[in-house]
């Protein structure tokens, strides 16, 4: 059904929930004199690290940019520590290679650290495409990142599909106008993605495999 796949890379393909969370909480303790729980994390997934933390600041926007080095070189020590790939990940992306799909990635990430995560599990060999934070004037939920995926797939965007766990991929998918599928293996809440209206809901990569092959979600 589709020939070209656009990936979120936090949270669908590899697990950097724990890591994300613990960085946060690194990072703002000394700002905030408590440790921030999850849940108060949650809500930023999925966009760029400095809005992220400028909402636990407002009105101190100079500290930014300090907690964003903080934050990077925590991040950076304990990455392959935290990070694993999301469950059926290797699997599902041969069989798309191999059905002929061409395979990119979206992403709100630095392309030094994504480059450096697919290294690290491997997957790079899987991507033609990687648009990361330093490639787009606008983030998501702004479509304009998955438009230049999808101009760099050469690809109309009724012919791509992009996977993500949070609300800004499915909104700035939809945006773009790819079909938008809500993948439920993170720890956004379900309902949140649902708000955002994706074309479809996935619990595995091996439904979103045969979404993408054949329009169907059973596994």
């Amino acid at each position: 059904m589709f020939p070209g796949v656009l990936f979120d890379f936090d949270g669908t393909l590899v697990d950097t929930t724990e890591l994300v969370i613990k960085s946060f909480q690194h990072t703002l303790k000394p700002y905030l004199g408590r440790i921030v729980n999850p849940e108060e994390v949650y809500p930023f997934f999925g966009i760029p690290l400095r809005d992220g933390l400028r909402a636990f600041v407002p009105g101190q926007p100079e500290l930014v940019e300090d907690m964003i080095i903080i934050y990077r070189r925590f991040s950076e020590e304990h990455f392959d520590d935290l990070v694993r790939p999301c469950p059926g990940v290797r699997e599902g992306l041969e069989q798309l290679k191999a059905a002929g799909l061409k395979l990119g990635i979206v992403t709100s990430r630095v392309r030094a650290t994504t480059l450096y995560g697919l290294r690290l599990f491997n997957l790079e060999d899987f991507f033609s495409v990687v648009v990361t934070m330093e490639d787009v004037r606008s983030h998501k939920p702004d479509p304009e990142p998955v438009r230049r995926g999808v101009e760099l797939l050469r690809l109309a965007p009724d012919r791509v599909a992009m996977i993500g766990d949070s609300p800004h991929d499915i909104l700035a998918a939809r945006a773009a106008g790819v079909t938008s599928v809500a993948a439920t293996w993170s720890k956004i809440p379900l309902e949140r993605l649902l708000a955002a209206r994706p074309h479809a809901v996935v619990n595995t990569m091996a439904e979103f495999v045969n979404f993408c092959l054949d329009g169907n979600l059973d596994a």
